[in-house]
């Protein structure tokens, strides 16, 4: 089976384009505090024309930071988003409110241990056993709630994927993305800044990145 692919923080019905013609399997939106932020009135827009032209539409992904459930629901209503990626502070109860599938998304230290791990996971994967939620991991880094670049430490990132199946994010680039998959194995990756050029998505960093994440089966 080959990894899952989330090309994030699209901003563009190119972006949106050059992704799916690529071969990713999930397209995200931020529509949380960021610069890559998109309005809900521009991602209107950009959604319509790319349903309109496109012969194969990916789920579409809404990434929301710590914003009312009421304005998230409401967003992805209006919106027609296939899932909802919560990258806060967010518990259960928040979860349970979502009416979309989740895509949950946990900030790991570098130096966590196995039991701080399993406090921060653990509550996750069996909120995933109950329900189609998916877990993502990636890098914690002070004050910011994700899409920094960095990446998870490998040693860390494989201890935790032969545990729990998730989505692994952080630093992922097409010149290290298919050792990192050969090596940490895991169900998902996410990549944002790592195929950009000058802030702003790159279709031959895009395919490149895709074309070397599925060179390897799992």
């Amino acid at each position: 089976m080959n990894v899952m692919i989330k090309m994030c923080g699209n901003r563009s019905l190119e972006d949106l384009t050059n992704a799916t013609s690529s071969g990713a399997d999930l397209l995200g939106i931020i529509f949380a505090d960021a610069w890559r932020r998109v309005s809900v009135e521009n991602a209107g827009v950009m959604l319509d024309a790319f349903r309109d032209t496109a012969d194969l539409i990916p789920p579409i992904v809404g990434v929301f930071v710590n914003q009312p459930v009421k304005e998230v629901n409401s967003v992805a209503e209006q919106l027609g988003l296939d899932m909802v990626q919560l990258h806060g502070d967010e518990d259960k109860p928040y979860w349970n409110s979502i009416e979309r599938p989740l895509i949950i998304a946990k900030r790991i230290p570098a130096r966590a241990s196995e039991v701080e791990i399993e406090k921060m996971l653990g509550p996750v994967f069996e909120y995933a056993e109950e329900t189609n939620a998916i877990a993502l991991i990636e890098p914690l880094v002070e004050g910011q709630p994700g899409g920094t670049g960095r990446s998870l430490d490998l040693e860390l990132a494989k201890m935790i994927t032969k545990t729990y199946p998730c989505i692994l994010a952080g630093g992922l680039t097409p010149q290290n993305v298919g050792g990192i998959i050969k090596d940490v194995r895991p169900w998902g990756i996410d990549v944002s800044s790592g195929v950009e050029t000058n802030r702003k998505k790159d279709p031959n960093k895009i395919a490149e990145f895709i074309y070397q994440a599925r060179k390897l089966p799992l």
